[in-house]
């Protein structure tokens, strides 16, 4: 395995990442947002590494990354909107250095709100990962239909985000997304990160 942190150009200066090549036959890459910034949130949140080994083993390219003013990624946080610049750069980024086969986004908490937005400027996604995303926090009604294979997790004890107002916009998406509901699970999915990682195993 070969992994690095490093550091990129990004839109508001460097931009620190983490990425872990898989063999040459590769199954595709996977790009991971972290949760919010102003609240702890960093490409090393247990949820977001979880992901990470999980869809490493599965023979992905892996790359997580701090969004702008988090580790040593240069800027400020920017409300989810310079956020999503960043995801774009760094997907621009490893595309180019990995020519992946297939891409995947994952996104945990803010960092799925920030990927489902990206969406809307993306059209070579081949599909996603959402885990708690923050419905009710943020402005969901701009995000469009999502027409790639879509996972969708949710703890059923969320205590930052309503998980019945999360079911509920999942269930009144078209196309719906695969919805995944652990209902012991928290936010931050404390002692239910194996079947996190299991979720993803088997759906990717």
């Amino acid at each position: 395995m070969l992994s690095a942190v490093k550091t990129i150009s990004g839109p508001a200066g460097l931009l620190e990442i983490r990425i872990k090549e898989n063999s040459d036959q590769a199954r595709g890459l996977v790009v991971l947002s972290h949760p919010h910034p102003l609240y702890g949130g960093t490409m090393n949140n247990k949820v977001i590494t979880t992901l990470e080994k999980a869809f490493y083993g599965l023979g992905y390219h892996t790359v997580a990354f701090n969004f702008r003013g988090v580790g040593k990624s240069e800027g400020e946080y920017d409300n989810g909107i310079g956020e999503q610049q960043d995801l774009v750069e760094v997907l621009r980024w490893a595309k180019q250095g990995l020519n992946p086969s297939q891409v995947v986004l994952a996104g945990f908490s803010f960092g799925s709100y920030v990927t489902l937005m990206v969406l809307n400027q993306l059209s070579d996604v081949d599909g996603l990962c959402t885990v708690a995303p923050p419905v009710g926090l943020y402005d969901f009604s701009q995000i469009q239909a999502v027409e790639q294979p879509w996972v969708l997790i949710q703890g059923g004890k969320d205590e930052v985000i309503s998980a019945q107002e999360v079911m509920d916009w999942a269930m009144s998406r078209s196309p719906r997304p695969d919805f995944f509901w652990r209902s012991k699970a928290s936010h931050f999915f404390h002692g239910e990160l194996v079947w996190l990682r299991k979720i993803v195993a088997a759906n990717f």
